[in-house]
């Protein structure tokens, strides 16, 4: 192969890994999207993950809010939702949410820092928003520049995808969920705000069994994106087919 030959074949590999990233991207914050419209399947993980009885221990054990073990599991449940409510829209109402123990006055679920750490959650959801719509708007223009270039061999894609995932996967398993969990709380997070949280300190991380809650979301997420990571792949080199065999009149 020439030089220009490889330099060719380099920009076509390097358009590829562009595209394919995007693909993925876009599949992961999809499927995030599409699993917050039925609460994450809280009620599912509840029941699955013991959630009612890790309340019942850590509830009473709580330093700043007493009687949420009282509740029953449906209030639980839409305690969850009313916390996945605000953070979706940019954090309205989160300081006003409360439970209310039997024959007790309501009271703040959240206390001040829980607040501040769901409103950092919030803002990071909004930029996952703007982020959907610059992926989006790329997708069909990186899928017309992936065929122009014509996609690199078979091997070549098959050696980036299994280097690329087997990369993600051993620092997984070598670092393990929870601390891979945490490094990506630093990236995202302000230094300065809190964002872990012990069970007797927090009636959210109680209430979501954290981090346990979060790899089961984490995993039907992953699912999801497995699943349609390819159909956004050949129906973004599909539209951009039939672009490039009818371009718009000048």
């Amino acid at each position: 192969m020439n030089q220009t030959g490889r330099s060719n074949l380099i920009a076509a590999t390097a358009m590829w890994f562009v595209y394919a990233v995007t693909i993925v991207m876009l599949a992961v914050i999809l499927c995030w999207a599409l699993y917050s419209q039925v609460n994450y399947g809280y009620r599912f993980w509840y029941q699955t993950l013991g959630i009612g009885s890790h309340i019942q221990v850590y509830g009473p054990q709580n330093r700043f809010n007493a009687g949420f073990e009282q509740l029953s599991a449906e209030k639980h449940v839409e305690a969850f939702e009313q916390i996945r409510d605000a953070v979706h829209n940019g954090g309205m109402g989160l300081a006003d949410i409360d439970y209310q123990p039997p024959g007790k006055e309501p009271r703040p679920l959240l206390h001040h820092a829980e607040v501040q750490h769901l409103q950092d959650v919030a803002d990071f959801i909004d930029r996952g928003r703007i982020l959907f719509l610059v992926l989006l708007a790329l997708w069909l223009p990186l899928a017309c520049l992936n065929i122009r270039l014509k996609s690199p061999p078979i091997r070549w894609r098959l050696g980036i995808t299994v280097f690329t995932l087997g990369a993600m996967l051993a620092w997984l398993l070598i670092a393990g969920p929870t601390q891979v969990f945490y490094q990506f709380h630093l990236w995202i997070f302000p230094a300065d705000h809190q964002w872990f949280f012990y069970w007797q300190d927090s009636l959210m991380s109680t209430l979501m069994k954290a981090p346990v809650l979060f790899g089961g979301i984490a995993m039907v997420i992953a699912l999801g994106a497995l699943l349609l990571t390819p159909v956004l792949y050949w129906f973004g080199l599909w539209g951009a087919r039939i672009v490039l065999q009818h371009p718009a009149d000048n």
